[in-house]
């Protein structure tokens, strides 16, 4: 085809493509709307941090059995986000597959979730909360992130929850690089997923059917019956040697648990025997520690009376250990705790730190005073001082550990400011809501200078008195 051609070819193309706009027939985007299932990411962003692992216990701790039961023919357990993750993670992701499926139609399984985000994810909870439409790049503004890494596990755990809560998240380029982010993901977990050994691809999907085999043994009459007669011998051989008494049946958490450690020593029990071992399993952690030995069989009858008092020593000094041991557990778990918190501030103390050290452009402006009623939130008191010398109508709250918010102040106030770079995130939150609860306008603002403060709320009020004298 030479040139002459291709030109009209073109001509022709151009020709129909007008005419179906002309027509109203639609025509597709030219970059169309990829929109990857945020569920298994972030169900896997949860797993993956070991710090939410005592809230999603917490939380799950009366959870609902038939919740786990759904997750049998879900596909987000053959996830490549799901089963990627380690085997230490891997049961709080099935929990969770379990809980967010029964979130569509179960209220107690999205108070879990509301749970769960409030102790783990509580920017991205306080967010939803707000009931409001989500725009990603004000709660970026608000709460700048703490780790680069892609995709943005707090941005999909976010629009994650706010379509679980029914609160609709704006479409903005935020929003889309996001979800290009999750398909880049997507492919770099598939291909890690082809890579995974046989021998670890077993342990997983045993332990996924050792799971659905106690519950098809518990489930009374809907269940498997031979699977209930086997769990009742089991039982039933259990109270005699062992003297323990399954009465109440573990929670979910302890069939994961105690299914992965299963699958973990053999992955290939028939159903029969994988049922009485997690029987035994269960019996294992009810048994005392300093429970005597008799439990295990008849003691001799001719045992010395030094033999004796040397046992009952023995009992005494582990039961002294056995305390210690959980006073040391306790403290390291507060110790722990403390430790995250630290870093926490830490993370945010160099974030603004690094910040200070930008250099601002100056900026041709005269400082004088505005009379309007204004509300500053943060900054440090130095900055506070100098802002209520040129405000002195306003309030100016410091961040100094004690602030606090009286919401009468925004009775009269036309204008809400947040200084972000030097703010705590509930402080913010706080004074964000009680600003939309009044239908006042917000002006975030990162500088650090109180000139550049001053003139973007002198611009702020001008334009306010602008729009009211407009027709």
């Amino acid at each position: 085809m030479d040139e002459k051609e291709k030109a009209q070819l073109a001509q022709v193309l151009k020709g129909q493509l007008a005419g179906l706009q002309h027509s109203g027939i639609p025509l597709p985007p030219a970059h169309p709307v990829i929109r990857p299932d945020l569920t298994p990411f972030a169900i896997a962003a949860c797993a993956a941090n070991a710090h939410l692992h005592r809230h999603i216990d917490d939380a799950l701790r009366q959870a609902d059995p038939a919740w786990d039961v759904l997750i049998a023919s879900s596909m987000l357990m053959r996830h490549s986000a799901v089963i990627t993750l380690s085997m230490e993670d891997a049961p709080y992701a099935c929990r969770l597959v379990g809980v967010s499926v029964a979130a569509q139609h179960d209220q107690r399984a999205r108070a879990c979730l509301g749970e769960i985000m409030r102790d783990g994810w509580r920017r991205a909870w306080q967010m939803v909360s707000a009931g409001e439409s989500i725009t990603l790049e004000r709660f970026r503004a608000m709460h700048p992130r703490e780790q680069q890494q892609e995709p943005d596990v707090e941005l999909v755990v976010l629009v994650w929850y706010a379509g679980v809560c029914g609160v609709p998240v704006a479409e903005t380029p935020l929003r889309e690089a996001l979800d290009q982010s999750l398909v880049k993901a997507l492919h770099r977990l598939t291909l890690a997923a082809a890579e995974i050994d046989p021998e670890s691809q077993s342990r997983y999907d045993a332990a996924l059917r050792y799971d659905q085999l106690w519950w098809r043994a518990t489930s009374g009459d809907t269940g498997d019956r031979e699977l209930a007669v086997r769990l009742s011998a089991a039982r039933d051989l259990l109270r005699q040697i062992a003297q323990v008494d399954q009465a109440v049946s573990p929670g979910p958490g302890d069939v994961w648990q105690a299914s992965f450690l299963l699958a973990g020593a053999d992955t290939g029990l028939d159903d029969g025997t994988a049922v009485s071992m997690l029987a035994g399993l269960f019996a294992l952690r009810q048994i005392p520690v300093t429970r005597s030995p008799t439990m295990y069989g008849p003691s001799p009858s001719g045992g010395s009376p030094e033999g004796g008092a040397e046992l009952r020593r023995a009992r005494a000094d582990l039961a002294v250990q056995l305390r210690e041991s959980r006073r040391l557990t306790g403290e390291l778990d507060r110790a722990r705790d403390r430790l995250s918190a630290r870093e926490a501030e830490i993370s945010r103390l160099l974030g603004i730190l690094s910040a200070r050290d930008e250099a601002e452009a100056e900026v041709q402006y005269t400082v004088h005073s505005l009379t309007e009623r204004v509300l500053v939130a943060g900054g440090h008191e130095t900055l506070s001082r100098n802002l209520q010398t040129w405000l002195p109508n306003s309030v100016c709250i410091a961040t100094n550990g004690k602030e606090d918010l009286d919401p009468a102040v925004l009775g009269t106030a036309r204008l809400v400011v947040i200084l972000t770079s030097y703010i705590s995130h509930s402080f913010s939150g706080k004074v964000i809501n009680e600003a939309h609860k009044r239908d006042l306008p917000i002006l975030l603002l990162d500088w650090r200078s109180a000139k550049h403060i001053l003139q973007e709320i002198d611009r702020a009020l001008t334009a306010q008195r602008d729009n009211s004298t407009k027709p």
